[in-house]
């Protein structure tokens, strides 16, 4: 018996490799719906695609996710807070570019404490944080 993988499988993705947003969900299996933030099937997140644009401290450790308040990006917080288990994580360096896959992470805590994000407000880009979700890179 062969341990190699179907030949339509998509190869595993690399650590600092880059990807396009559409290879990204189709790698993961996720539903081509908005918000785009987190990338979900079924109504769970299985993995997240973080601009530093909208958060500048996801290349940091621990990555931090800022939740906006637009639409239903405060919801998707919520179950994004609640998941357990390992998620890719991906970080677009520049407006338009590509997505770097930074590697697995898990969800450690999160707040919703308007003195713990009111710092973390940079006018006039950054001005509705719903919730700060924490994550921490599972080791390889």
């Amino acid at each position: 018996m062969s341990t190699e993988p179907a030949a339509d499988a998509p190869a595993p993705h690399v650590v600092g490799a880059s990807y396009a947003f559409d290879e990204v969900r189709t790698f993961l299996g996720g539903d081509p719906k908005p918000p785009n933030f987190v990338i979900h099937k079924d109504g769970s997140v299985i993995g997240v695609c973080l601009g530093l644009g909208w958060n500048p401290r996801a290349d940091a450790e621990p990555c931090e996710v800022w939740v906006g308040r637009k639409g239903d990006q405060a919801k998707w917080g919520i179950k994004l807070a609640e998941t357990k288990g390992p998620l890719p994580v991906y970080v677009r360096r520049t407006e338009g570019g590509p997505w770097f896959f930074k590697g697995n992470y898990e969800v450690t805590s999160h707040t919703t404490d308007p003195a713990l994000i009111r710092p973390r407000l940079q006018p006039p880009k950054i001005v509705a944080v719903a919730q700060v979700v924490f994550l921490r890179k599972l080791p390889a």
